[in-house]
């Protein structure tokens, strides 16, 4: 039985709960709860020493971090349904753009998810201490969490960056449905390309920022729009996936955030 350790908001997570839909596969949907932490204790840090999520285990086979590498696992155990494209060109582009979407994309859409959709909160009642103690079990992202006010979170500067960062990645998404026809980024098949960006342009929207491309990139509404229709995508984003369903008092989603298009000036 395939075991995906995982939280229910990872864009991580979603988009590797996207490739098991896909697949028509069967899988038990372990839980984690980001809050409690559970993902930095021993017995987790001994399925993954990175201490993130997502982790697949897949019987007795060792398990399997990173959700890109999830997700080519995936594509070469179960090939049934296939979400790569024929030719060896084709997955070398594709390759190329989930390094791309992991190196630029995921770090950029992490900074606004701290400071608009609420994950600053599990922080704010640490004392400074207890918060710096948290950063140094880290595996991964300690400095990440350094740059953190625990209190305000970032300074514009940096905010405006990860946004601009953003903005690049739908640029080059846009060039990828001109040169390949749509409706996906690959063409007419939707592939790992697809389910790698999908979540975090569905977080940009959630946290109302969608400003970043619309209107000028009119087919990057029409392609999200297309994706979160998508069967697949709907049961991976089950109740409670997204930031403004788990902290409706924020009262964040897609329309949101347009003050904040004239404070960053994109």
């Amino acid at each position: 039985m395939i075991k995906l350790y995982n939280f229910a908001q990872s864009t991580c997570s979603q988009k590797v709960r996207i490739c098991l839909h896909e697949k028509n596969l069967a899988w038990r949907d372990e839980l984690l709860i980001s809050g409690e932490q559970k993902h930095l204790e021993d017995w987790y840090l001994k399925l993954n020493p990175n201490g993130v999520v997502p982790t697949l285990v897949d019987g007795l086979k060792k398990p399997i971090f990173e959700s890109s590498a999830i997700m080519e696992y995936l594509e070469d155990k179960y090939p049934a349904i296939s979400l790569r494209p024929q030719s060896s060109n084709a997955r070398a582009q594709m390759r190329a753009w989930t390094s791309f979407v992991d190196h630029l994309t995921t770090p950029a859409v992490r900074y606004p998810s701290f400071q608009y959709g609420g994950l600053l909160r599990k922080f704010q009642d640490l004392t400074q201490e207890k918060f710096n103690q948290q950063i140094e079990m880290r595996p991964l992202k300690s400095d990440f969490y350094r740059e953190i006010d625990k209190n305000r979170g970032f300074p514009q500067k940096v905010l405006r960056k990860a946004l601009i960062d953003i903005r690049k990645s739908t640029i080059r998404m846009n060039s990828f449905l001109e040169n390949y026809g749509g409706p996906w980024l690959m063409g007419k098949q939707f592939t790992l390309s697809d389910a790698a960006v999908g979540p975090l342009l569905d977080r940009i929207e959630d946290l109302g920022l969608e400003f970043i491309w619309v209107p000028d990139l009119p087919k990057i509404e029409a392609w999200l729009k297309e994706f979160q229709n998508r069967p697949s995508v709907m049961k991976a984003f089950y109740p409670g996936s997204r930031l403004s369903e788990m902290f409706p008092s924020l009262k964040i989603g897609k329309g949101s955030g347009q003050k904040l298009k004239s404070l960053f000036d994109l």
